[in-house]
């Protein structure tokens, strides 16, 4: 090789990094991000070609050239043809832009963000917000010291409703607290997460995403032109419903929490948030100990802890609710929990005389079936082989894109029901 033309690649190399390091400013630079955790594998296909695959949940890609003009994009699942969205961004030359990917299983939608804004000064953090869980409802978002008092604390983002992308807010740099709760609802809380770190000049999009309750929340830290950082609840939600016939008193403390105190029964908590994970699960009945199953908790989701039976004879189960909102918005999800004792036999569940469950074993809940929204509907619980029902309800409300429990507890000569609006 001549020194001659040694100098050449050399003058060659400099001139490429004085015009931004080799990067093609003919092309607009673009990554896939998926944000839905009901996809676990998502593809990018950009005028006919795979130019990237494999992406999981909050999984970070690189920018991937592609030409403004030929940009006609595919998101589909991994490996497979059929199209989950096909649309053309709005992207241009020489620009970075990141194509978010969020929403449920059979309504993915996907919003371009724009990341080509300024650097913050020096000790500042520019942060924006977009709510992507679908069911989660409209969220306030608090970013604070670690012990400073949620109820003295104002939302940096208030009213987040889903898939609206806020403006960008400035933060000091530092390691914060974040915790996301319902719109106007403090004592909501859907996420609390230590360690949240907004480094200095960072330009960042902070999503929301779902939990695997519906409720709960997830978070993603996308940093413009960079990495992405998942912040994943850590805890789960639960409630105690006390079945006990003749009145009895529940106890119940999960992980170090009481979720409920002297529960006179029937009644069922509201819901409160325990550690993730393989918990120790203290219960007791008039004061006696009782005997919990264990259970670990999944991080995200929801749960009730059913305590029910005789005081002399208590049983405990544990039921995953599922507070996702209905697919259709003009039904109500409604189901059974059947806590009646002595009775072995299932139940039944019947609105307005259309059949909703059946064959629900004492201890057990049934799936969710769909009901029209309604201020008048019929509720009757049977058990199999009787022909006079256990309870029976007259106008019953039950809202149109809403969820709902109907708890049957007691005794089976005294049989109670408690309907509960879970969502």
């Amino acid at each position: 090789m001549t020194f001659r033309w040694m100098a050449a690649v050399a003058l060659a190399a400099l001139v490429l990094v004085a015009c931004g390091g080799g990067i093609d400013k003919t092309k607009a630079h673009v990554r896939l991000v998926n944000a839905s955790i009901d996809y676990s594998s998502l593809q990018m296909n950009v005028d006919g070609s795979t130019l990237q695959s494999g992406l999981g949940y909050g999984s970070t890609a690189d920018y991937t050239d592609i030409d403004p003009g030929k940009a006609a994009t595919i998101i589909s699942q991994t490996g497979s043809a059929t199209s989950l969205l096909s649309f053309t961004p709005a992207v241009s030359k020489g620009n970075y832009f990141t194509l978010l990917a969020y929403g449920a299983l059979g309504g993915l939608a996907q919003l371009p963000l724009d990341d080509n804004g300024s650097a913050p000064d020096a000790n500042q953090t520019y942060l924006r917000v977009i709510n992507a869980a679908p069911d989660a409802g409209s969220l306030d978002v608090f970013i604070t010291g670690t012990s400073d008092s949620l109820a003295s604390s104002v939302a940096v983002q208030s009213a987040a409703a889903f898939g609206a992308l806020g403006n960008y807010l400035t933060i000091n740099s530092g390691t914060w607290r974040l915790r996301v709760t319902g719109a106007s609802a403090k004592s909501d809380l859907r996420l609390d997460l230590t360690g949240l770190v907004l480094n200095s000049q960072q330009v960042a999009t902070l999503v929301l995403t779902p939990g695997t309750g519906g409720a709960l929340v997830n978070a993603l830290l996308l940093t413009q032109q960079g990495g992405i950082t998942r912040l994943d609840n850590t805890q789960a939600r639960l409630r105690v419903a006390a079945g006990m016939a003749s009145g009895g008193s529940v106890t119940a403390i999960v992980g170090g929490t009481t979720v409920g105190a002297a529960l006179t029964s029937p009644v069922v908590s509201n819901y409160a948030l325990v550690p993730a994970g393989s918990q120790t699960v203290s219960v007791s009945v008039n004061g006696t100990a009782l005997t919990a199953p264990a259970n670990p908790l999944a991080a995200g989701a929801d749960y009730t802890l059913l305590v029910y039976g005789a005081p002399t004879a208590p049983a405990a189960s544990w039921l995953q609710d599922d507070n996702h909102l209905p697919t259709d918005a003009t039904q109500a999800k409604l189901r059974l929990v059947n806590g009646v004792s002595p009775l072995t036999t299932p139940l039944g569940l019947t609105s307005d005389f259309l059949p909703i469950a059946s064959n629900v074993s004492p201890g057990a809940a049934s799936g969710y079936g769909s009901v029209l929204g309604t201020i008048t509907a019929t509720l009757s619980v049977t058990a199999a082989g009787q022909a006079t029902p256990l309870f029976n309800a007259l106008n019953q409300t039950l809202i149109a894109n809403s969820s709902y429990t109907l708890f049957v507890v007691g005794s089976d000569s005294a049989a109670v029901g408690i309907l509960r609006k879970d969502r």
